[in-house]
């Protein structure tokens, strides 16, 4: 070999070296988890799929209790939009305590339009702790 360059003992230590830290590294990648699986990883990945909760149950619930309160208590009334609040419909037994999916407390109105022509159309407006209907009005809602 040239003895002003590299020996051939030079180069195999400099490559031992390198596939030393390559295994190092390797094992701490494996070992936080980022490289392979490894059930007692440092850092969990996230792979459970969460489930997206739905408000429609709820605001179904709403309509429902409405359509019965309206039919019982404005059948005859001339008034083209009635306000009928979930605390009024849980306080004269239509419906139960509206609750989201961790149990916390909702709570909401249904707004009733009679048309000119007979229609009725029930909308349903909740609020909840992360979630709020589109459209819903805190001065209709107590």
């Amino acid at each position: 070999m040239n003895k002003n360059g590299w020996g051939l003992r030079v180069e195999l230590l400099y490559i031992l070296m390198f596939l030393f830290c390559l295994v190092i590294a390797t094992i701490g990648l494996n070992r936080l988890g980022l490289l392979g699986e490894n059930p007692d990883a440092l850092i969990k990945p996230d792979t459970e799929e969460k489930e997206v909760y739905s408000y429609e149950p709820l605001e179904r619930k709403v309509v429902e209790a409405a359509k019965k309160y309206y039919i019982d208590n404005y059948s005859d009334s001339s008034e083209d939009i009635v306000i009928i609040r979930t605390s009024t419909l849980i306080s004269n037994g239509y419906m139960t305590v509206l609750t989201d999916e961790k149990n916390r407390s909702c709570s909401g109105y249904a707004k009733v339009i009679t048309s000119s022509g007979g229609n009725v159309v029930y909308v349903s407006y909740i609020k909840c702790p992360k979630y709020t209907t589109t459209g819903y009005e805190s001065e209709n809602d107590f």
